[in-house]
């Protein structure tokens, strides 16, 4: 474990963000073009999103200045009275995945987020288990290989044409457990008895875009299941992997980014 941890830290530390420092619009672009040698126009901007992570690692390593952090749009919705931040596509991930390891404070922006987005979601479909992100659906290729989207809620979603499906993914409850445990658990619950479950665990997904019964998607992806795995540590565990992160003296010093008020 410690040379596994070892290792890792050595990684972090290689990573250097200011090569994809846009500066003229103060934030990270989404790519770079080895050949071109050149830096894609387009940059993750949204702090309703994966892309917080990165902004904020980047910001307390020192590798971009602390005003790209309030670059991130800000734009919100009302949804059934529920104030929240626009993501791109309105999914689960979008707004969960950075709460594996960044703390969610008290009676922030973000955290009057994610819990009215849990609502938001958990309201949106009815009889049926809720949770909705990116994950594979019930349309298949020749090959056989399932197809893959990013399903979300519209309402939440900045990208015009986002629909839901609905395709309801199990590893889209697990990222709730942080925000509304019990209802979380619940959900999760009523899927297992619905036989959502395989030999390794909840499928990818159940997909009812054809009928108003379940298509199961017959997957597992690793990066879903591994989400899945480090929220149950994190709720076993009083948010151990939180932890880890916040012990670094670098995350400690930028901390006080995640305490803006709405």
């Amino acid at each position: 474990m410690a040379t596994i941890a070892a290792e890792a830290e050595r990684h972090a530390e290689a990573m250097h963000y200011d090569f994809l420092f846009v500066e003229s619009r103060q934030l990270l672009s989404i790519g770079y073009d080895g050949a071109a040698h050149e830096l894609h126009s387009a940059c993750y901007d949204l702090l309703a999103s994966e892309a917080r992570i990165a902004s904020f690692i980047a910001v307390a390593k020192g590798d971009i200045p602390q005003q790209s952090w309030f670059r991130l749009d800000r734009s919100h919705v009302m949804v059934n009275g529920h104030p929240a931040l626009l993501s791109w596509t309105g999914t689960m991930f979008e707004y969960m995945m950075p709460a594996l390891w960044m703390r969610t404070f008290p009676n922030t922006l973000i955290s009057r987020t994610l819990e009215s987005v849990v609502i938001i979601q958990r309201d949106h479909v009815r009889n049926i288990p809720w949770g909705i992100s990116e994950s594979g659906y019930a349309k298949r290729d020749p090959q056989g290989r399932y197809g893959y989207q990013a399903w979300g809620i519209p309402a939440l979603a900045l990208k015009y044409g986002a629909e839901d499906g609905p395709v309801i993914s199990p590893y889209s409850t697990f990222l709730a457990l942080s925000v509304r445990r019990k209802d979380a658990i619940a959900n999760l619950r009523r899927m297992a008895a619905m036989n959502w479950m395989g030999p390794y665990g909840f499928y990818e997904a159940a997909d009812y875009t054809q009928t108003k019964q379940p298509e199961l998607v017959l997957s597992w992806m690793a990066h879903h299941q591994g989400s899945a795995f480090w929220h149950w540590t994190n709720l076993l565990k009083n948010n151990i992997v939180q932890h880890w992160f916040h012990s670094t003296p670098r995350v400690r010093a930028a901390e006080l980014l995640l305490h803006e008020k709405p």
